[in-house]
This record gives structure tokens, C-alpha cells and sequence, in this order.
């Protein structure tokens, strides 16, 4: 049985990292991808790159280019989504200011303003003056873009990685992180709760995953078949939304498409959804669960409700900040939504 409160939404919409998935794979990946694009010799550094090596090393990898996660929490807090973007930012650091030093580099992200106020530009403009070209520097640039290779990579692992990535791997011997992935939550009831939610909701996702990876973990727990199909909104969807319509802002959370394409499926053109053309009821019967802040004001911008679980990287001590940003609910995890 699902909490009474649940009879009031058609659709509900759910990230994944933080709320059904555990971010910490792909925190793994990321150390991995900044270790190599700023010491192998692939790369931007002069050592030959041993993936078992690394792979066993990575903890004091994380422990060390994280600062104990505090780079991870700051950026989260900025508005920073996506692992790709994480990883991005502190190479971008290392390389604008020319240094390994990792405490050094935190205390260089700490005065860049958060995502809305320019975090990308701020890094982009960096790494110009530190003598990159332009399109070297961008975001989503040159260097970019081998981060996201060199991250998709470790996450896949360099046999996999060829298949969905129509490239071949730059390094191999990567074992493919994607394979230790586990809920965040006990297994046998979030099966439950997913299974009751399809039987009554428009069931969905929005995550900032690719879609073979949010897709690959909802098959592995046997649990696809409970969400609508034109309800699972990824990256793929969001790349492909820009695109068509040549938008030069980013589509992704915090922006609303995500989680409005997510209430209407296929039934409005991207531009209908951007301009505003649309009957908002759907919205209004809309719960988002996630556990960021760019989850919430991703959905209230759509003018849905939001629900925010404490499973995030900030656990409990981010309930005052759900509470002071105006979340209509907050649970501890998602599985409290089951009547107990």
C-alpha cells in the first residue's frame, strides 16, 4: 500500500542518482577520470595509466582530489549536476592555475559563483586566459568532451564502452564500474514500491544518466516494465532537445524541461514546452521526487510538486535546506513511501 497523500498525483517522476541509485559509482568514475586526464601520458600528464592499479588505489584517489568530498558537496550546492560537469571543473581548475594541488584547487572553486550565475563561464574563461583555445576551453569543448569519454570509460569499462559510445576506448583495460551499481535503498522493497507506483501512476525518470545507464539499472532489478516509456527523460533527451531547437542555454536541472517533457511524453513539440504553450494542470498533478537542489527548483520552475528524500550526499543535514526552499514533503528515503 502507497501513503494516502500519493491519491493526489497522475504522474509521478523520480531522479535516480540519490533517490533509487547510489551516486558513489559514479564518484568512483569521476576520481578515475580526473586522476587520468591530469597525470596520464594519454592526457595531460607524463605517467602511464595501469587501470587494475588505479582501480585498487581509488579511495585514496577520491580521498585526495576531493578533499573528503567536500568538492563534491560544494559543487552540488552550486547547482553542479552531473559527474561529467564535476569531473570538468577540477581539471578546469588544476589546468587554469596550473597546479596538482588539490586543497589548492577547492579553495579556487570556492570563489566561482554557482551554475546560474555563470560556474561554467567562470571555468571557460579560466582556462582561455591560462593560453587554451576557445573551443578548447568551453564548456561541453575539447577538453570537455575527453572527460566525458575518459569517464564514460571507467563507468562502462573499455570493452563495453566501444558499444554505446560509437568510439573506440582511448585507454584499455578499464574493468567497467557500472557493474558494482546497487540501490540505495534495501532491493526487495524498492521493487515493491516501483511495482505499486506503475500500477496506479505515470511512472517516470529524470535523471541526468545517458539512457543505457539509467536503462541497464532498472532492467537489472527487474523493475522497467513498471514506468511509462515516453516518461523516462535522460541526457540523451535533453542533448537531443537542444539541438533542435539551437538553444544556447542549458536544458538540463535546474532548467524545467527535464521534468516537463516527463509530464507531457510526446504530446508537445520542445518548442511548445520552452515557450510556454501548454495547459500546466498535468503539472499541478506531478510529484518530482529527488535529492538536490536542482531537483526542486527544476520542478517547481515546471509547477510540480516536490518531494525530497535525505539519501543525497548531504543526508539529513539537508532538511533545512529542503524545508527553507519550500519541498512539500520530505522523507528520510523514498521507501517511506510504502504504508509500513
Amino acid at each position: 500500500m502507497l501513503k494516502p497523500f500519493l491519491n493526489r498525483y497522475d504522474t509521478v517522476l523520480l531522479d535516480m542518482d540519490g533517490v533509487i541509485t547510489s551516486e558513489e559509482v559514479y564518484w568512483n568514475a569521476a576520481t578515475l577520470t580526473v586522476r587520468e586526464l591530469l597525470f596520464s601520458d594519454r592526457y595531460f600528464g607524463t605517467d602511464p595509466c595501469d587501470p587494475t592499479d588505479w582501480t585498487r588505489k581509488l579511495h585514496a584517489f577520491r580521498k585526495e582530489q576531493f578533499c573528503d568530498d567536500a568538492v563534491i558537496r560544494h559543487l552540488k550546492n552550486k547547482g553542479v549536476n552531473n559527474n561529467w560537469d564535476l569531473s570538468w571543473v577540477v581539471v578546469g581548475g588544476a589546468l587554469s592555475q596550473s597546479t596538482r594541488d588539490f586543497k589548492a584547487i577547492y579553495q579556487w572553486i570556492t570563489s566561482l559563483p554557482c551554475v546560474n550565475d555563470g560556474l561554467y563561464n567562470s571555468v571557460s574563461d579560466a582556462l582561455e586566459k591560462a593560453g587554451f583555445k576557445k573551443e578548447e576551453a568551453a564548456h561541453h569543448g575539447a577538453i570537455w568532451k575527453k572527460i566525458q569519454f575518459a569517464f564514460q570509460e571507467w563507468f562502462l569499462g573499455s570493452e563495453l564502452f566501444p558499444k554505446y559510445w560509437n568510439s573506440p576506448a582511448q585507454q584499455p583495460g578499464k574493468p567497467g564500474l557500472t557493474f558494482s551499481e546497487e540501490p540505495i535503498v534495501d532491493k526487495y522493497q524498492l521493487v515493491l514500491l516501483l511495482t505499486e507506483l506503475g500500477k496506479t501512476k505515470r511512472l517516470g525518470i529524470g535523471s541526468g544518466r545517458p539512457r543505457i545507464e539509467a536503462e541497464n539499472a532498472l532492467r537489472s532489478w527487474g523493475v522497467y516494465h513498471n514506468f511509462t516509456e515516453d516518461a523516462i527523460i535522460t541526457y540523451n533527451d535533453i542533448l537531443a532537445a537542444q539541438d533542435a531547437v539551437n538553444n544556447a542555454i542549458s536544458l538540463a536541472k535546474p532548467h524545467p524541461y527535464m521534468f516537463l517533457r516527463g509530464v507531457f511524453g510526446k504530446k508537445h513539440t520542445d518548442d511548445a514546452l520552452l515557450s510556454g504553450q501548454f495547459d500546466s494542470a498535468p503539472c499541478a498533478k506531478t510529484l518530482v521526487i529527488g535529492d538536490a537542489g536542482c531537483d526542486l527548483f527544476s520542478a517547481k520552475s515546471a509547477g510540480c510538486d516536490f518531494l525530497a528524500v535525505l539519501t543525497g550526499i548531504h543526508g539529513e543535514n539537508a532538511r533545512e535546506y529542503f524545508e527553507e526552499n519550500g519541498a512539500d514533503y520530505i522523507l528520510s528515503n523514498i521507501l517511506e513511501l510504502l504504508e509500513s
